[in-house]
């Protein structure tokens, strides 16, 4: 796909829109691949567009009426998962994004995802000011990034909106005269905002944060990162916090909608690799000490204690016990490949 260079914004470069190929171009690489339909006379509409300095495009769009489709067939091999933000300044129409159906007016804000299939129709000739931002720079830490998101509209008379609707007002056309700090500065205030106003479309309450801790995706990618950390004795609850994006409160509660707690949930994988590792052939010459400390263990008393408590004997009896069965299934298994060779 065509590439069109942009400026960081708010230096907006105009973008090609004086026939339905040229839209197509522009919206494709601003927005996301799809197809147009324009209603009526094309030269009325413009774009303008420019990328933000903290990831993202901003642009400003005049539209009259038409529809834009984005089917699966175009968003194949799209890379990212962005955001689309559409701040309606004038005119009317309806986004579809999985079965939801969000009419717009004037002061309204559309959120949807770029990597779904969506259809944006104006039906009034409309203005708007539209991001296009990766999602995990849009949530930040409000939410995970593995949250599942719903396409929502941010009513025109939610405080939240009227904000973002004067700060495109009065602070967006001052920021070329700012110095390229307070206008990231700024910018990031402008997300932050927009964040806001999406949870607040979406209903986002501590319960249905919460009842979101069982989604299985968050908690597989939560177990992976503490299967590939057990070595680390440092590893915490913050640690897991920030490598998933979101509050440790949030890490409690997955644990706890998965019926245990961070501390036993850790301990008792770190056990049961260190059994693991002592059964292991591999680690034949490795001392049980030096077990315990490949695996996150930094005390052998407590170590011992708690590989009694959880498996019922100490690690040395297990590991005499383990030894000889491995022996005996090494045995057994040379006595077989021997007789494949009879």
């Amino acid at each position: 796909m065509h590439t069109i260079d942009l400026p960081y914004a708010p230096a907006l470069r105009e973008m090609p829109a004086r026939c339905l190929d040229e839209w197509k171009l522009s919206l494709d690489d601003i927005v996301t691949p799809g197809d147009i339909l324009l209603a009526g006379d094309t030269s009325e509409g413009e774009i303008r567009a420019g990328r933000l300095m903290g990831g993202g495009v901003l642009a400003t769009v005049q539209l009259g009426r038409s529809e834009v489709r984005h089917e699966t067939a175009h968003l194949r091999n799209l890379a990212g998962d962005d955001v689309i933000v559409l701040i309606v300044l004038d005119g009317r129409g309806v986004v579809t994004q999985q079965q939801h159906t969000l009419p717009f007016k004037a002061g309204d804000i559309t959120f949807r995802r770029a990597r779904v299939p969506s259809t944006a129709r104006v039906e009034v000739p409309a203005k708007f000011v539209m991001l296009r931002l990766p999602i995990t720079r849009f949530f930040g830490h409000a939410m995970s990034r593995f949250s599942p998101f719903v396409p929502s509209c941010a009513c025109g008379e939610s405080g939240i909106v009227l904000t973002v609707h004067r700060f495109i007002e009065s602070v967006l056309p001052s920021l070329k005269q700012q110095s390229a700090n307070t206008a990231a500065a700024a910018e990031q205030s402008l997300v932050s905002l927009l964040a806001a106003a999406y949870l607040e479309s979406a209903g986002d309450t501590s319960a249905g944060h919460v009842a979101g801790a069982a989604n299985p995706l968050r908690w597989s990618q939560l177990r992976a990162f503490i299967a590939s950390n057990l070595h680390d004795p440092e590893l915490d609850v913050e640690a897991c916090a920030r490598a998933l994006s979101v509050s440790k409160r949030y890490i409690h509660k997955m644990f706890e909608a998965n019926g245990t707690h961070y501390g036993r949930f850790v301990l008792e994988h770190r056990l049961t690799r260190s059994r693991d590792d002592m059964a292991n052939p591999l680690y034949a010459d490795f001392s049980i000490e030096r077990i315990a400390y490949r695996n996150g263990f930094n005390d052998p008393a407590h170590f011992s204690r708690s590989f009694r408590m959880l498996f019922g004997t100490t690690p040395g009896a297990y590991r005499k016990l383990s030894g000889g069965l491995v022996s005996a299934a090494a045995q057994t298994a040379s006595a077989l490949q021997a007789e494949r060779w009879q």
